[in-house]
């Protein structure tokens, strides 16, 4: 059995930081045995100038360990929730009706509050909507523009405060609430490496976050567009083009879409990401049974192996290391799925049974990392060393699925750690800046030196590398050479 180093290991993971997890020793652990990004949840704080003191305390620990981890600050959106009702317990019955109002009051038989102040002008007569996960299902009758008339369809017991979905409902309202404001300024404070967007509907809730970090100076941060709204299925193509990277949020989108429809939900999302070569994250529920014990079900196993099949870039743990029971050997297990997974790929595609992939995005960049994936193949090659200023060929790279670790040499720090959530590429900081360094056999000798010093690469082991020229200028990337280390 091939051990899993980070050398055959492609697939990233995302971790998500909590009370189980917080502590630096523990997390120094889920970074020794794998982890590649920080999930900060924004939903779990209150005050916006505690996620810059998380985000702070997280880069001390990962500075201490000498690693590559991109930090990711995850938006807790505009969660509609229905308000208290009364004795915290209603019966809803299949037929009965009842009137949703915003205006706050104590939920019975004939009438619910929401928190969404536009609901009753938003929502059309016909259409469905959920409470609690999916529990219960009403359908719109009618609405006066302050008050909505409903029929329970699917019924159940209604408890205080249950989150509310509408999977057809084009909402007014912005998908930035004013605590998301306030916490996107917090992680343009800390440089965050990623914003993930949440409850995207269109491009535009994209557009609007963008201009926000531009607000705060902090245009370098990427947009993570979480895919958890039935319409934002319908507008993928723009959402994709619009963001940096997607995720596949599973949770609210089983909930919008049914449970059924995730699947080929996950695969059309991943598809859309990797024409447009963007990286995409698929997550919830991943290994939920390590929460509370010490091994995978079968089905959580295959449940990643598959998201890796599809060609996702990276995987991401919520509850499992926030709350979990043991974060470092949750790690340490998912690690060990995806090194595995990866390795069948490698075969799969080294005995050419994978389907030709087609860029939606076709440019000399492209062409050029094709033929260099082609060239490495046949020349058996041990890595493809892709220099990069702005971490465009590394990313372009990676979507080929490319047998052969990728290591990305750059000379700024905060396109290295951005590089942490693509598939498949190492990121590696130059010893020295690419404005210093004035001729392109001098840049190679320079990265494969260090490249040997981290054990990525042997004295002598064929190299194939590209780069643009000049040096150090984005969307340069114009060379292809075949070297010995």
């Amino acid at each position: 059995m091939t051990p899993i180093t980070q050398l055959n290991r492609r697939t990233k993971i995302i971790a998500t930081v909590g009370p189980a997890s917080d502590d630096p020793n523990v997390l120094k652990g889920m970074i020794e045995a794998g982890v590649n990004v920080i999930r900060v949840n924004a939903s779990h704080f209150t005050n916006p100038e505690r996620i810059t003191e998380t985000v702070m305390a997280i880069r001390q620990v990962v500075d201490a360990t000498h690693a590559v981890v991109g930090i990711m600050l995850d938006l807790q959106g505009p969660k509609i929730r229905i308000g208290k009702v009364q004795d915290n317990k209603l019966n809803l019955s299949v037929g009965d009706q009842l009137y949703i109002t915003t205006t706050p009051c104590l939920g019975t038989a004939t009438q619910l509050s929401v928190s969404y102040p536009q609901f009753a002008k938003d929502v059309k007569p016909g259409e469905l909507f959920y409470i609690d996960d999916g529990k219960i299902q009403m359908q719109v009758i009618s609405t006066d523009g302050e008050r909505v008339l409903c029929e329970v369809l699917m019924g159940g017991v209604v408890s205080n405060h249950k989150g509310v979905n509408l999977p057809n409902t084009q909402m007014s309202m912005s998908s930035l609430t004013p605590k998301d404001l306030a916490d996107v300024k917090a992680g343009a404070d800390a440089k965050v490496d990623y914003v993930a967007l949440s409850f995207v509907s269109r491009p535009e809730d994209v557009f609007e976050l963008r201009a926000e970090l531009g607000k705060h100076m902090a245009p370098d941060i990427k947009i993570i567009s979480k895919i958890e709204r039935k319409i934002a299925l319908d507008h993928i193509s723009g959402i994709a083009m619009a963001s940096d990277a997607l995720m596949v949020a599973r949770g609210d989108l089983g909930v919008e879409i049914g449970v059924q429809n995730v699947p080929q939900a996950q695969k059309l999302i991943i598809r859309e990401a990797n024409r447009m070569i963007k990286p995409v994250i698929v997550a919830t529920q991943m290994l939920e049974s390590m929460i509370n014990g010490r091994t995978a079900t079968r089905a959580e196993v295959s449940d990643v192996a598959n998201a890796i099949y599809d060609q996702c870039d990276a995987v991401m743990l919520s509850a499992e290391t926030a709350v979990g029971i043991d974060p470092v050997h949750v790690i340490q297990t998912m690690a060990t799925i995806c090194g595995a997974t990866d390795l069948d790929m490698g075969t799969i595609k080294q005995s050419h049974l994978s389907n030709r992939f087609e860029f939606d995005v076709n440019s000399v960049a492209t062409s050029i990392c094709i033929a260099a994936d082609q060239i490495a193949n046949h020349n058996r090659a041990s890595i493809i060393l892709a220099f990069t200023s702005s971490g465009n060929t590394p990313l372009i790279a990676s979507k080929l699925n490319p047998i052969l670790p990728i290591i990305a040499p750059t000379d700024e720090v905060t396109v290295l750690r951005r590089m942490s959530l693509y598939r498949g590429v190492i990121p590696m900081m130059m010893p020295r800046a690419f404005k210093d360094i004035h001729r392109w056999t001098d840049m190679i000798t320079l990265a494969t030196h260090q490249a040997i010093l981290n054990g990525l690469v042997k004295k002598d082991d064929t190299v194939v590398v590209t780069a643009g020229i000049p040096i150090g200028q984005s969307n340069g990337i114009n060379s292809i050479r075949i070297v010995k280390a």
